[in-house]
Order: C-alpha cells, then sequence, then structure tokens
C-alpha cells in the first residue's frame, strides 16, 4: 500500500515510517524539509496529492519544546503547524481525481481549550 504521512519526520512519524517501510508498504513523507521519499507542504499545495490508498497526518510543532518560551508566536506557531497542516492535506484529498481510500488524523489535545 502507498501511505503518504505528513510530519513523517518527527518523533512518532520516523517510527511509523519504519515500520510500515519494513511491513513491504510505500511510504512518503510530507515534512518542512525536501530529501529522498519526501515532498514539502509548499508541494503538497501547488503539485496535489501523490497517488496514496491512505494519508495519515502526524504534523505539529512540539508542545513542550524545550527551546522555546511559551509565548504568543510559540502559540500561533503550535495552532498554525497543526490547523495549516491538515487544511492542505485535507484540501490535497479533496481535490485528487483518485482520493486516498482512509485518512488519519493524530494531534495532541493539551493546546486546546477544553469545551
Amino acid at each position: 500500500m502507498r501511505v503518504l504521512i505528513g510530519g513523517g519526520s518527527g518523533f512518532v512519524g520516523r517510527e511509523l515510517s519504519r515500520l510500515l517501510r519494513d511491513k513491504g508498504h510505500e511510504v512518503t513523507v510530507i515534512s518542512r524539509q525536501p530529501g529522498p521519499g519526501k515532498i514539502t507542504w509548499g508541494e503538497l499545495e501547488s503539485h496535489g496529492l501523490p497517488p496514496c490508498e491512505g494519508a495519515i497526518n502526524l504534523a505539529g510543532e512540539n508542545l513542550m519544546n524545550p527551546l522555546r518560551w511559551w509565548n504568543e508566536s510559540y502559540k500561533k506557531d503550535l495552532f498554525s503547524s497543526r490547523i495549516d497542516t491538515t487544511k492542505a492535506l485535507a484540501e490535497a484529498i479533496a481535490a485528487s481525481p483518485t482520493p486516498p481510500h482512509s485518512w488519519v488524523l493524530v494531534s495532541g489535545v493539551a493546546c486546546y481549550k477544553p469545551s
């Protein structure tokens, strides 16, 4: 199966990518940085969804980043890293002539206000 993983170069994404590849699946990672087996979020927005049967979004700035102070700028980056990536992937899936059969979104709830 061809699987697209947003945030596939992060803590959870690296392990999931490795596991899926070990099981024989073809993995493409959406990342901020280009590289082998990767596309960037900008490429996703400009070129559309690559062929895939499954899409997973794990993207998001680390909530407990020890290198960042909790302030409005960090809060904005945190929300953007989750909301903008989800929106970009949703729009690419909606515009695809052959959308994936499955789409999974994983996000930490600790950064959102209780409802």
